[in-house]
């Protein structure tokens, strides 16, 4: 009988021990996983907008405010479900961070893209050849155009192509005004014509479509407004009604069918500011 009960010990202890290297293993590969998606896809990010830093040191700092994150929210609500959220919205912090300034670098840079092409244009006017006008604007315009110019420029003196030059710009900042500027330099490079005169017209096209879309924005304010009340009006309803009943509110977040509401909240939440979003967001 004791030899029958050392067995089972002995298996159940080496199935533990199995389990244990198993869920440690696949833990390990997804950690190798996450950091390398995340050293290429925020390294490519961070490159692209000029911000030099240690995608390596990012990605350690990030899993560690991970790490106390989860434990922290574990500690103070006592539900796994809570860690798991806390986990997963602190892993997403840097990509929506990088993404947020991307979006603000894109957007300066359009606004400032028609002055970019005036200045070049002047300069082509004046008698300097193309890269001498795009380095001239470049010490002119503050960043982001004057950096991107002053990329250009510096490629231009180590030997790479126009074309390529043209080409990377394009994908670093995928704007309209900046794919006809590239365009219009194309077309000069081959097949000749003033290419002066074509970016005058484009600079005071973008002009037009910028002042247009102030007016759509400025027209469409209301409504954006509306949507981002009418989405953060059941949080402050939610958390009103857990500051007054907290003990009728608790089974929200304790039970399954707790967890099922907050989800349906949450992608009906999202489908709601999807949908107003693309109501308000008229393309020029």
């Amino acid at each position: 009988m004791s030899d029958d009960l050392d067995l089972v010990l002995v298996a159940a202890f080496a199935s533990i021990v199995l389990a244990t290297a198993a869920i440690a293993g696949s833990a390990g590969r997804r950690l190798r996983t996450w950091h390398e998606r995340f050293h290429a896809d925020l390294g490519a990010g961070l490159r692209q907008s000029f911000m030099y830093l240690d995608a390596g040191r990012l990605f350690r700092l990030n899993l560690a405010l991970v790490a106390a994150a989860a434990v922290v929210a574990g500690a103070l609500t006592g539900q796994p479900v809570a860690s798991l959220v806390v986990l997963a919205a602190v892993g997403a912090l840097p990509g929506v961070g990088l993404a947020w300034m991307r979006r603000r670098r894109l957007s300066r840079l359009a606004a400032q893209w028609p002055d970019v092409t005036m200045l070049v244009a002047g300069a082509l006017r004046a008698g300097s050849s193309l890269p001498q006008a795009i380095a001239q604007a470049a010490r002119e315009l503050p960043s982001p155009s004057g950096r991107e110019l002053d990329l250009i420029a510096r490629e231009q003196r180590i030997g790479v192509g126009l074309d390529a030059a043209m080409a990377s710009l394009e994908r670093r900042a995928p704007l309209d005004g900046v794919v006809l500027f590239t365009a219009a330099v194309r077309i000069a490079q081959e097949s000749g014509g003033n290419l002066a005169e074509t970016l005058e017209r484009l600079a005071e096209t973008l002009r037009r479509k910028a002042a247009i879309e102030g007016r759509i924005d400025a027209l469409t304010a209301q409504g954006r407004l509306q949507g981002w009340v009418m989405a953060a009006l059941p949080l402050v309803v939610g958390a009103a009604l857990f500051a007054i009943e907290p003990l009728a509110m608790r089974p929200l977040l304790t039970t399954w069918q707790g967890w099922v509401v907050c989800a349906a909240v949450v992608a009906l939440e999202g489908l709601g500011l999807h949908v107003i979003r693309r109501i308000v967001d008229i393309d020029v």
